[in-house]
């Protein structure tokens, strides 16, 4: 079992809330943001100190990704992580952006491939995330649709190690699943590799129907991010910090 650093020794506010166990709706195993199997990862164990600050403890319930909009529409759980207006949640219900991901392309250093744009990718051996012709754009799925040497694969640790053993040229997957994949084995720890940004950002929050826990969940969020504790979370994942990819707010006049 991890043991966790001082991030989630957090001391206690006010409660302006009664305290209470909350229902959280989280997706299927996907480390390192949801490793059910310890009920931790990088978002679980995010949002239980946010919820553990506010005074509340967080029951995990874990479901196929779009069962989610479902269960808050039953008006059955109090939470649902990693969800989008895209997901038919309201956006009303959402709170502000807690977690980002970011599909890249994954080549080894010493390869000196140029990848500006999906066409690039043609004639060389490419594994993509499960469904990824699916939702990274029609160019990409057109780019990759006759190639005889691309593949999808439900597995992304495989993915890593048939880069890294340079059984393909270029793995597609979000970058800290790979970095996370990556970290868990020292024989790559020399190996650099490149990260080529050709796919836009994934910007993730919490549904959280009640007004008055969503904001003070906002506020517990941002608390967290202005002291530091957000970055320790991700660096014991060995994660990129994405948050400074977030729209800049228009200023107020």
């Amino acid at each position: 079992m991890r043991i966790l650093i001082p991030f989630l020794c957090a001391v206690a506010i006010a409660l302006p809330t009664k305290a209470r166990e909350l229902d959280v709706v989280v997706g299927w195993n996907k480390p390192p943001y949801v490793i059910s199997q310890e009920h931790s990862g990088f978002e679980i164990e995010l949002v239980r100190a946010i919820l553990a600050e506010m005074g509340h403890t967080l029951s995990p319930i874990y479901v196929p990704f779009g069962r989610t909009a479902r269960l808050l529409k039953d008006s059955t759980v109090d939470i649902g992580l990693t969800q989008s207006a895209a997901h038919n949640v309201d956006d009303s219900v959402l709170s502000d952006p807690y977690i980002i991901y970011q599909n890249v392309v994954v080549t080894k250093t010493q390869n000196n491939f140029v990848i500006s744009e999906v066409s690039n990718l043609k004639g060389k051996r490419v594994i993509g995330f499960q469904t990824a012709q699916s939702v990274l754009g029609e160019e990409f799925k057109q780019a990759l649709a006759l190639e005889p040497m691309y593949m999808e694969m439900a597995r992304q640790d495989r993915q890593v190690d048939m880069l890294m053993l340079d059984h393909v040229d270029a793995i597609v997957l979000d970058r800290n699943i790979f970095n996370y994949f990556k970290s868990q084995n020292s024989a790559y720890d020399k190996e650099e590799t490149e990260f080529h940004e050709l796919f836009p950002i994934s910007i993730y929050r919490a549904a959280i129907p009640n007004p008055k826990l969503r904001a003070e969940f906002n506020a517990t969020l941002h608390r967290f991010v202005a002291d530091g504790r957000y970055q320790l979370l991700l660096d014991e994942y060995q994660l990129d910090n994405l948050l400074h990819k977030l729209p800049k707010a228009p200023a107020k006049l």
